[in-house]
């Protein structure tokens, strides 16, 4: 029994099946390019911004939508379409204007601006009345304009808080000079009204009058001179030569003598000045000053030995020495009277005792 070849797709011509590659190619080609130019219209990101919005004032457009290729401005005053990302533009007319920002050519978003003739800073701080000048103490009456003003903060110069509140205050100044008066009005910081006034010192008037008729003026230089004629000697002068005058004596201040005190030393620097001494770089005469010129104050050496200071350096010199132990006992005077020291001496490479 033969078997029978089944084909499912009946004889088509071949360039049907090329025509419909080329279709499909060309459709997948055309989502791809939708896709990548496809802007998500309800995030586009732009911004109209301008310091004041009126007649002949630049006005900037910017568009930052994300995937974003193509942009078309249309500001709303029938004037030629602007495709720049940012552009500037100015409106010659005041009104109402409807921005229309159309975005891939498919994505389109408006945005409504008003014009206006006048500058919206106009009057727009408020108006401090007060004197230019003020006298220390005196009260002084201020008082404040701003339409809508319903709060009033008043700060006048002499501390750094709220002096008042209320729009017509009345305030006492404390000190004289310049002082800078500022108002805020309904808590706008940022449009704070400011004015500077001086405050004098108060005049000091006079309790009393001059009664001028009992002012007794100068005298002529004649009421105060001496009388005409030959000098005469002063009778105080013979009187003054026939005075006993007693001997000077000493003074308990001039009899004392002073007396000087020695130099400090302390005791690591008396060590260092004996090293020198053994090491021959130093003699007794170097402790004059911290001895007071007494060379035979007693010297315990090694608590066995009482030589004399001159004896004892005489003792080290030439020899290596190492200090343990210095006691320097002084006088009210500063000056050293006794010396208890502990040594060693480096006798064949071995420090001991003499």
């Amino acid at each position: 029994m033969k078997k029978k070849n089944v084909n499912f797709l009946p004889n088509i011509d071949p360039k049907i099946y090329v025509s419909f590659g080329v279709i499909l190619f060309l459709s997948l080609i055309f989502l791809l390019y939708q896709y990548f130019r496809h802007v998500d219209c309800e995030n586009a990101n732009y911004y109209i911004h301008a310091d004041e919005y009126i007649v002949n004032k630049v006005v900037e457009f910017n568009d930052n939508t994300k995937g974003a290729t193509s942009r078309e401005w249309d500001f709303g005053d029938s004037t030629a379409i602007d495709r720049r990302q940012r552009t500037l533009h100015y409106y010659k007319k005041p009104g109402e204007y409807i921005v229309k920002l159309k975005i891939n050519g498919n994505c389109v978003h408006e945005k409504s601006v008003i014009i206006t003739s006048i500058s919206q800073q106009t009057g727009y701080l408020p108006i401090i009345m007060a004197p230019d000048v003020a006298t220390v103490g005196d009260p002084i009456y201020f008082n404040a304009e701003k339409e809508g003003g319903e709060s009033w903060e008043w700060s006048f110069g002499e501390t750094a808080s709220t002096d008042a509140l209320g729009k017509s205050p009345v305030y006492r100044f404390k000190t004289t000079g310049d002082k800078k008066i500022t108002l805020i009005v309904n808590g706008d910081v940022e449009h704070t009204a400011v004015k500077t006034i001086y405050v004098a010192p108060k005049t000091i008037k006079a309790k009393q009058k001059i009664d001028i008729k009992s002012y007794e003026f100068e005298k002529p230089h004649s009421t105060f001179s001496l009388p005409i004629g030959s000098a005469q000697k002063d009778p105080l002068v013979d009187m003054l030569q026939y005075i006993p005058v007693s001997p000077k004596t000493k003074s308990k201040k001039d009899s004392v003598i002073a007396v000087k005190k020695a130099p400090e030393i302390s005791n690591e620097q008396f060590k260092l000045l004996l090293n020198q001494v053994a090491a021959q770089a130093k003699t007794k005469d170097d402790f004059k000053d911290y001895l007071c010129e007494k060379y035979d104050i007693p010297v315990v050496a090694n608590d066995k030995k009482l030589i004399p200071f001159e004896q004892f350096c005489q003792n080290i010199a030439g020899k290596k020495i190492k200090i343990t132990a210095l006691r320097l006992n002084k006088d009210v005077h500063n000056c050293i009277q006794n010396i208890n020291i502990q040594y060693k001496v480096k006798k064949y490479l071995i420090w001991m005792k003499e």
